[in-house]
C-alpha cells in the first residue's frame, strides 16, 4: 500500500506499508520514484466498470451467482 501525500508548506512524502513494516519517505528522490511508479500502476489500471466486469466473470467462473 502506498499514500502520497502533499502539502501547502512542506514537501511530499510517501507512506508505504506492507505486511511487517511500514514507512515514510521523505526523501525527494524517493518520493519522486514512488510517485512514478505509482503513476505507471495508475496507467495500467481498468477503470471502476471494467474492474467490476471482470470480477464478476472470474466470481462466475467459481460458482458464484449474485
Amino acid at each position: 500500500m502506498v499514500t502520497l501525500m502533499h502539502f501547502e508548506d512542506q514537501p511530499p512524502v510517501a507512506y508505504s506499508e506492507g505486511t511487517q513494516v511500514a514507512k515514510v519517505h521523505d526523501a525527494p528522490h524517493l518520493v519522486e520514484r514512488i510517485e512514478a511508479a505509482y503513476a505507471l500502476a495508475m496507467s495500467d489500471a481498468l477503470s471502476l466498470p471494467e474492474s467490476l466486469n471482470v470480477l464478476r466473470a472470474a466470481a462466475k467462473e467459481y460458482g458464484y451467482r449474485e
